[in-house]
């Protein structure tokens, strides 16, 4: 019965127990949201499945259930309510589902782009919101990732808080494998983003989320709403409790924001416990004095001018900037002002445009003019900024394709002097990664910058000195070439990755795996091989965190050595074990081996694990894939094997 249908893709007209399926709205890390119909009434569905988007697919059903226990504590006019429950296609071993109010409206992101609010309606907005986690914290719920996307607003203006997924209880069972439960983490907290930092690689740690952790979040999407005109657009923007420095106010990152509204945003966001609000009941009680404001600027104008949020233009001859298009650009800093644009055609594609961060002491933009002024200067600025290090690139490419495909130049006499003395070895790029990254680990792996593609040059290539051969040079060839035949000896394995061998262009052949790899992984490690019942693994650590991977799951992959870890605990292996191997991409999929496994107190044992996807060996490349730039996922299930595939 299970293999006629695919829950992630209902049809129209299928039905799901007594509801039938109208359309699916979307997908998150545990389900798939359709809206459905009964009688002529119009519901959500919420069905229980693992996604693409899923870190922990054991888990999808007990959180499933969790939500519904979470959803029947609570009945307020702005918390989505829960209409009905059940599991299908069979009542006892069926997906669970849960059938929820259908809010037909916006997320509050669409809401500030699409109503032009003013800054009395946020107020009143935020008010009832507060109102409802009064009432969720009073019933012990912590919703815990009230992002901007999990509050919607009906047509009619009113708030709904959605999407209780990763929400806990107070007699809860703990479902979290990692130091922090699942969010998002521009809205994360300071003491929260703290324990992450000094906690990350403690398998054990537990995070313990309080009151002040949900009102924190719901402070920074006030923030965001009074900063950012477009905030649909998937700009990145720093974390806000682990910035360095404290942001600048609503207020002066944009002058429409009243200056008392700022500074109560203000205080929602500090990271002084004694100054953000104890309660979502003290944090509501300000909004009611800020409701009464009278005067244009609180009634008629909106929070941000119409033209910050109209789709940009590029100039006339312009090309697109790098981070408009490329899914791994640089980030952009937060948007300290309403930029003014130019109105686009109707058939133009919405492109980003750059921008700046203003200083504490600097004033509000005074006029659109001046702005738009700034805004030509600025382009004009970053141009070089963008070409420069692209002309790098490219000239460096060149440069190392003609190393590889050229033999060395012939080494003039010798001559009398002293021996140089050692160089030290260029130390990791890990060591050089912010410390929001893991450490550098100190096992012997090349480097992400080390790893490049094998070339192998022809026997009879020409050389620099009138095609006379010269016998340093031919040594020196034939030492390259007996190092390519021994790295493909010894490919995916770890004396391959010790003997310091570069990528490969194709996929490994199918081989065995060395016994003392199959002993440990079966009596060290209690993976039972062969099976669906595998690690669930990121990738490369150096590519984020798997909190970070919920929010931006996909990364741009190259061929080469990675290290990555256990999202979960796997057997006797913890959650956050680092696992070292090599990614070959040049393939229709991405494959992977991981063939040597780091456990607690620093010692090392062979592993057999390799990537794989629904039973298919490899990881899908997903849409915006290039040649030598494929985009998958960040995160991947696994197989422990006695024979690589």
């Amino acid at each position: 019965m299970f293999a006629d249908f695919d829950p992630l893709d209902l049809k129209p007209g299928q039905m799901v127990s007594h509801w039938r399926i109208v359309r699916r709205i979307g997908r998150g890390g545990y389900a798939v949201v359709y809206e459905v119909e009964k009688d002529g009434e119009r519901f959500a569905l919420k069905l229980a499945c693992q996604t693409e988007r899923s870190l922990d697919p054991k888990q999808t059903d007990a959180r499933a259930q969790r939500e519904a226990a979470c959803l029947q504590l609570l009945k307020h006019r702005h918390i989505i309510r829960m209409r009905g429950q059940g599991r299908w296609p069979d009542t006892l071993s069926g997906f669970h589902y849960i059938v929820l109010d259908f809010v037909d409206g916006y997320t509050l992101a669409r809401w500030v782009e699409r109503t032009h609010p003013t800054p009395h309606e946020v107020v009143v907005l935020f008010l009832k919101l507060f109102d409802a986690l009064e009432h969720m914290h009073g019933k012990n719920v912590f919703h815990r990732d009230l992002s901007l996307r999990n509050i919607m607003v009906t047509k009619d203006g009113e708030p709904v808080i959605i999407d209780f997924g990763a929400a806990d209880y107070a007699t809860a069972e703990d479902l979290t494998d990692g130091p922090l439960p699942p969010g998002t983490p521009r809205i994360r907290s300071p003491e929260a983003q703290a324990f992450w930092d000094e906690n990350r690689l403690k398998p054990g740690a537990r995070y313990t989320f309080k009151a002040t952790d949900d009102i924190f979040a719901l402070g920074a999407d006030l923030y965001d709403v009074l900063t950012n005109p477009t905030p649909t657009r998937g700009e990145s923007r720093p974390l806000l409790g682990n910035m360095l420095m404290t942001p600048p106010t609503p207020h002066r990152a944009n002058g429409r924001v009243p200056v008392e509204l700022s500074a109560y945003a203000m205080k929602l966001i500090s990271r002084d416990l004694e100054v953000r609000p104890a309660t979502a009941k003290d944090a509501r009680r300000p909004l009611v004095d800020l409701a009464r404001f009278e005067g244009d600027d609180w009634r008629e104008s909106g929070i941000h001018p119409a033209s910050a949020q109209l789709p940009p233009e590029p100039g006339e001859g312009e090309p697109v900037p790098v981070e408009a298009r490329e899914a791994e650009g640089p980030q952009e800093p937060i948007p300290s002002h309403p930029l003014p644009v130019q109105v686009a055609p109707a058939d133009a594609a919405p492109v980003p445009s750059p921008v700046q961060v203003v200083p504490a002491d600097a004033a509000p933009v005074p006029s659109a003019a001046g702005a738009g002024a700034q805004h030509s200067a600025r382009r004009a600025w970053l141009r070089p900024v963008f070409v420069g290090p692209l002309a790098l690139s490219v000239f460096a490419a060149v440069v190392a394709a003609s190393l590889l495909h050229r033999p060395a130049q012939p080494e003039p006499p010798p001559v009398a002097r002293s021996a140089p003395a050692e160089q030290p070895r260029a130390s990791s790029p890990l060591a050089e990664k912010p410390t929001s990254r893991p450490e550098r680990l100190a096992s012997p792996l090349p480097t992400q910058k080390e790893a490049s593609l094998s070339v192998k040059l022809p026997d009879n290539s020409p050389t620099l000195t009138n095609s006379v051969p010269d016998p340093q040079q031919a040594q020196r060839g034939n030492a390259r070439r007996a190092l390519i035949k021994k790295c493909a000896a010894l490919v995916a394995s770890v004396a391959w990755l010790e003997a310091g061998c570069t990528g490969v262009q194709t996929r490994p052949d199918p081989e065995p795996c060395p016994e003392e790899a199959v002993k440990a992984m079966r009596q060290e490690l209690g993976w039972a091989l062969n099976t669906n019942d595998a690690p669930f693994i990121l990738l490369d650590v150096t590519k984020g965190s798997a909190e970070e991977a919920r929010e931006q799951p996909d990364a741009v992959w190259k061929d080469g050595p990675v290290t990555g870890a256990l999202i979960r605990p796997q057997g006797k292996a913890p959650a956050g074990m680092r696992i070292d191997g090599h990614l070959w991409t040049t393939g229709d999929r991405i494959y992977g081996r991981y063939v040597r496994a780091h456990l607690p107190g620093g010692r090392t044992v062979p592993i057999c694990l390799e990537l794989e996807n629904a039973n298919d060996l490899g990881s899908e490349k997903r849409e915006g894939s290039k040649p030598g730039a494929p985009v998958a996922s960040k995160v991947s299930e696994t197989r422990a094997v006695e024979r690589w595939r």
